[in-house]
């Protein structure tokens, strides 16, 4: 007996409520990986940005923390939620200083959730020698 045009339509939707739930989230988590590359570009330039004003500065001061603060609020992230490392506290001139930003970013999508991951770690390091003459 041949299939009438009418008789796909109800599988037709019975297919397509079953599958559009799976469509969205894997639509849903690929805009979450790009928000994640996202912060993970802001917190490397505010890593860079941070490590720069201390070579300047000869170390840990209140404008680098304040420059890193203020490139993470304007990447969209939340500052307070970051930790800094800079070390050594004050650097003679030519020596290394190494500045490490870390930043945990919370997952959207339930899929990363269904894995075990709430939260990925982001981390930049750099290292840069100090500029200041003292």
């Amino acid at each position: 007996m041949p299939f009438r045009k009418s008789d796909q339509g109800g599988a037709a939707a019975v297919e397509f409520v079953l599958i559009f739930p799976l469509l969205l989230l894997i639509l849903w988590s690929i805009v979450d990986f790009g928000l994640l590359l996202n912060a993970r570009l802001v917190v490397t330039t505010a890593a860079r940005e941070g490590a720069r004003r201390a070579a300047v500065e000869g170390g840990a001061s209140p404008a680098v923390l304040s420059r890193i603060k203020e490139l993470l609020q304007a990447g969209g992230l939340e500052p307070d939620r970051t930790e800094v490392e800079i070390g050594p506290e004050r650097a003679a001139y030519g020596s290394n200083i190494t500045l490490r930003v870390t930043y945990p970013y919370p997952l959207k999508t339930a899929l990363g959730q269904v894995l075990g991951y709430r939260a990925v770690k982001l981390t930049a390091q750099v290292t840069t020698r100090s500029e200041k003459l003292r």
